[in-house]
């Protein structure tokens, strides 16, 4: 699929759930700013998105918030629907939250935009993220 050298550094390089193979990957960036809110209560910064997809189909996205701590994890197995457009089913870190995400893409491996609502039958979060 890609050349999995550009994902950066070992330390960029964890989670991506089982089965998820880091060589042979397509990485996506993007630099902008968004927001997670839980149950509409106080929102979380996001900066900056990765989205690595795995030869299997398998995709991980990662966003950075404020101060460089990692804000929001993600992984899922997801389909293209799109030549731009990536679809996932994706799981909370924890794995209790459920629901799609959309991930807009170009041609140069830049992230447009992110949403996604996901819920566990009583809680609620909502993720939106656009690129500047």
């Amino acid at each position: 699929m890609g050349d999995g050298g550009r994902g950066g550094p070992t330390e960029e390089r964890r989670g991506g759930g089982p089965g998820f193979s880091w060589n042979n990957t397509i990485d996506y960036r993007g630099q902008g700013h968004g927001s997670s809110a839980l149950n509409n209560q106080g929102e979380e910064r996001l900066l900056d998105v990765t989205v690595n997809v795995d030869r299997g189909g398998k995709i991980l996205v990662t966003f950075r918030g404020e101060r460089g701590r990692p804000a929001a994890f993600f992984h899922w197995h997801g389909d293209r629907i799109g030549r731009r457009q990536l679809k996932a089913d994706v799981v909370s870190e924890d794995r209790r939250l459920h629901g799609p995400m959309y991930i807009s893409v170009d041609g140069r491996q830049n992230v447009n935009s992110v949403t996604l609502e996901a819920t566990d039958g009583r809680d609620r979060l909502k993720v939106n993220w656009d690129r500047k």
